[in-house]
């Protein structure tokens, strides 16, 4: 995940209020925008041929063809042919989501490549390219009016928009990671900035993530995985002491606190349990 967030964008485009941004490149044959990805839609309007990397994945595209990248993908391009492109950059909040669908583990998610026939959004999108900066507040709802048009139009032509937030490929590496840390940590004290550093990502945004893709905090994750731990050396045979020592409790009387209120019994009572963990 480091290899990861290295390739973050740093830039100076809006992070609150409209989050919009547009901008048109001309480039000759060879790589035209490096390894990078960000938070952003990004909707790339070609003039010339060339190829797009995505996540990975190699996309030949032509002159008007229109390519989607979503959020956090990785992505660079390479032109085969000199010419223009345009770059129309949106966050996912600026949609509104979470007020348009019922179901809030739902998102937008936008098809790769639309071929240069969908005569429909290659108007969409040379109007809002002609729009003159700075935005003005009437240009900005024509902007979102074009966008949900075209967002509409790709759902009538079957494309496959309203998607499980659990598809997304970057969010469920980072949950993998960030158990995976975890795991290998166990035996110490963990903080979640610690687990954050490691992932790639901000603490805040990590604790919403793995929330909405577990239902449990970072913290209680850390403490339940502990304690099943803990819970698996008492049955090995392991004393109070090795336990304490070997998972960093700060004393016994806490451990047993922790442990009785997890599984309702007390550690020296559950080691006299026939079956041991077979009780609990």
């Amino acid at each position: 995940m480091e290899d990861y967030a290295r390739y973050r964008e740093e830039n100076g485009r809006p992070t609150s209020g409209f989050m919009f941004s547009k901008y048109t490149l001309y480039a000759n044959p060879g790589l035209n925008v490096p390894l990078h990805w960000h938070e952003e839609i990004e909707i790339l309007f070609t003039k010339a041929d060339g190829i797009l990397i995505l996540d990975g994945k190699k996309i030949d595209y032509r002159a008007e063809d229109i390519l989607f990248i979503n959020s956090r993908q990785l992505h660079s391009t390479y032109h085969t042919t000199a010419g223009w492109a345009y770059h129309i950059l949106v966050h996912p909040e600026l949609f509104c989501i979470r007020n348009i669908l019922n179901d809030k583990n739902k998102r937008f998610h936008f098809p790769e490549k639309i071929e240069s026939d969908s005569a429909l959004c290659r108007q969409i999108l040379e109007d809002i390219i002609k729009i003159p900066a700075p935005i003005s507040d009437t240009d900005k709802l024509l902007i979102m009016s074009k966008l949900f048009e075209m967002l509409f139009h790709l759902m009538d032509a079957g494309y496959p928009i309203i998607q499980n937030y659990m598809e997304s490929t970057a969010q469920t590496e980072y949950i993998k990671s960030t158990i995976k840390y975890i795991s290998q940590n166990i035996r110490h004290k963990i903080s979640i900035q610690e687990i954050a550093d490691y992932v790639g990502i901000s603490k805040e945004y990590l604790m919403r993530l793995f929330k909405l893709y577990t239902g449990k905090t970072i913290n209680s994750y850390i403490q339940t995985t502990r304690l099943e731990a803990a819970r698996d050396d008492l049955s090995g045979g392991y004393s109070l002491t090795d336990i304490i020592y070997k998972y960093d409790y700060s004393d016994v009387a806490y451990f047993c606190r922790l442990f009785k209120k997890h599984y309702g019994i007390s550690p020296g009572h559950y080691t006299n349990l026939p079956g041991g963990s077979h009780r609990i």
